[in-house]
């Protein structure tokens, strides 16, 4: 628990995926370590690949999670770590360790419902360059008519 940067009480509501990397949106009721608003993002890579893992929407569940790494969300999900016994009460845990918690901020992320990867974004930012000088070159140009 200690190796978490955030520990939290929340509950899945959203979930988006790329097939590279899954991203939950979660609905945040009790924070433990960290500093969470009411809704944030938890990126995982999909289907288990390098320690990725998958949440049931709408099971509120304890979150320990990390600064994003291979994600691009607020904080990134593992399931490479210590396994638990059936039955063990990791609520228990987590307030026995961070005690009873506290009511997350308002606000936080909006919906992960829209996404684009960095090829996407680069070829945009230099598609509207190049439009823009060639705008500037016609501007130029009509002016010195």
């Amino acid at each position: 628990m200690s190796v978490s940067s955030t520990v939290f009480l929340g509950t899945p509501t959203e979930k988006t995926s790329d097939g590279f990397e899954d991203t939950y949106l979660f609905d945040v009721s009790r924070v433990y370590k960290g500093d969470l608003a009411s809704v944030t993002s938890v990126g995982t890579l999909a289907n288990g690949n390098g320690c990725g893992t998958s949440y049931v929407l709408g099971t509120e569940q304890p979150m320990f999670v990390s600064a994003p790494y291979d994600v691009d969300a607020e904080h990134e999900g593992h399931s490479c770590g210590p396994a638990t016994e059936t039955g063990f009460d990791i609520q228990a845990a987590v307030e026995s360790v961070y005690g009873a918690g506290y009511a997350p901020s308002a606000g936080g992320t909006p919906s992960v419902g829209v996404s684009a990867d960095r090829s996407t974004v680069i070829g945009g930012g230099a598609a509207v360059a190049l439009l823009a000088v060639l705008g500037w070159f016609g501007w130029r140009r009509r002016r010195a008519q």
